[in-house]
């Protein structure tokens, strides 16, 4: 059976004609629109194409308002709606930038706690994935704590905890995947430092018992490969990570194997220590 053609819809020619010609007189009244030079009729197309969701025709018209309205009652309207038209079109950047100004500029304005909230959102809105650059994430945790310590009563006290748990999250997976790379490339000193560095940063993490547990097994084979000179040192540090790992988590799956490495560091250990004394 061939494929079906597409469907189209069916438009007579008359009607072709009507909607074209709509269409150009509608740009022309728009070019018309920018080029006038009363601004109380380009603050009432800029409001109407921005409630028709025209956001990117209202832009142009509302950044000449500012200027135009400077000063005047009009220009907290004109700038807010400006604000949210760059969060209309996605903007996330100039969105925040936008609405923190509003804020700053309006601090009496019954709209200051919304602007300052679609701030944070935006500077959220930023945080990119967890193997990125994480500079957008600990701005974004820093702006809507921001916001919940001037605004502590705020019925959105519960969304902007969750959404800074979200963002811790994704640091503290950028913090264990950076660690656990030197490990998966054999840098085995480097991962027991930066694996105990992770421990130190985020003890509480889900990530915990793994990490501990690649502590022990990169200092043990990083005492295997170490010369003679230095493997009864490191040994020791992997008899004391055993310890370490055994007492946090009895009950691990990688216990077994753990004990395995315990007991090939004391016969190293062991081993090193008759070597150094002949």
């Amino acid at each position: 059976m061939s494929a079906p053609r597409s469907i189209r819809p069916l438009i007579l020619p008359g009607l072709a004609s009507v909607v074209i010609l709509a269409g150009v007189a509608g740009c022309g009244d728009y070019q018309k629109v920018l080029k006038s030079t009363d601004p109380e009729l380009k603050w009432t197309r800029a409001q109407e194409y921005f409630h028709d969701d025209r956001c990117m025709q209202a832009m142009p018209l509302l950044q000449e308002l500012i200027g135009l309205f400077r000063g005047t009652q009009r220009m907290e309207d004109v700038y807010y709606m400006y604000a949210e038209a760059n969060l209309c079109i996605e903007d996330w950047y100039m969105a925040r930038y936008t609405m923190r100004n509003f804020a700053k500029t309006f601090p009496n304005s019954e709209r200051t706690e919304e602007a300052e909230y679609q701030a944070a959102l935006c500077s959220y809105r930023l945080s990119p994935e967890s193997n990125l650059d994480q500079s957008d994430t600990r701005t974004a945790m820093d702006d809507l704590q921001l916001y919940l310590d001037r605004h502590p009563e705020s019925d959105r006290r519960d969304t902007c905890n969750s959404m800074i748990a979200r963002l811790r999250d994704k640091l503290e997976t950028k913090a264990w995947e950076g660690a656990k790379l030197y490990y998966t490339t054999g840098k085995y000193q480097s991962a027991s430092r930066a694996l105990n560095h992770f421990m130190d940063d985020w003890p509480a993490s889900g990530y915990a018992e793994e990490a501990q547990f690649l502590i022990l097994k990169s200092q043990f084979l990083y005492a295997e490969r170490s010369t003679e000179r230095r493997q009864a040192e490191r040994y020791a540090d992997a008899i004391e990570s055993y310890f370490t790992f055994a007492a946090r988590f009895p009950e691990s799956a990688w216990l077994r194997e753990a004990e395995q490495f315990h007991r090939k560091s004391r016969q190293g250990l062991e081993r090193a220590s008759k070597e150094k004394d002949i």
